[in-house]
C-alpha cells in the first residue's frame, strides 16, 4: 500500500478488469435471442407480440451497452498505457540525471 502522499494504481488489476469486461461484452453480444425460442408456446398472438416488442427494445439497449463497454475498455487500456509510459519516462529521467 502506498503512503498518503503517493498515488498508486494497480495496473495489472486494471488490465485484468478490461479483459473481464471484454469477455462479458463478447458473451452478451453472442447470446442468442432466447425469447424467440418460445414463439407460439406461451399463449396467444398477444403474448408473442409482447415478447417480440420486448426483445426488440432489449436488443437496442444491448447495442448501447456494447458500445459503452467498448469505449470504457478503450479508456482503461489507454490509461494503463499512459501511466506505464509516464513511469518509464520518469525512471529514464532519474537515471539520466544520476549519471551526470
Amino acid at each position: 500500500m502506498g503512503s498518503a502522499d503517493r498515488l498508486t494504481v494497480d495496473l495489472d488489476g486494471l488490465e485484468d478488469f478490461s479483459a473481464a469486461l471484454e469477455t462479458i461484452r463478447t458473451t452478451m453480444s453472442e447470446a442468442p435471442n432466447w425469447m424467440l425460442e418460445f414463439d407460439g408456446e406461451l399463449g396467444g398472438r398477444e403474448v408473442d407480440d409482447a415478447l417480440d416488442q420486448f426483445e426488440s427494445h432489449w436488443s437496442d439497449g444491448r447495442g448501447q451497452v456494447d458500445k459503452n463497454c467498448g469505449e470504457f475498455i478503450k479508456l482503461v487500456k489507454t490509461a494503463v498505457e499512459n501511466i506505464r509510459k509516464a513511469d518509464n519516462d520518469l525512471r529514464d529521467q532519474l537515471v539520466a540525471s544520476g549519471e551526470q
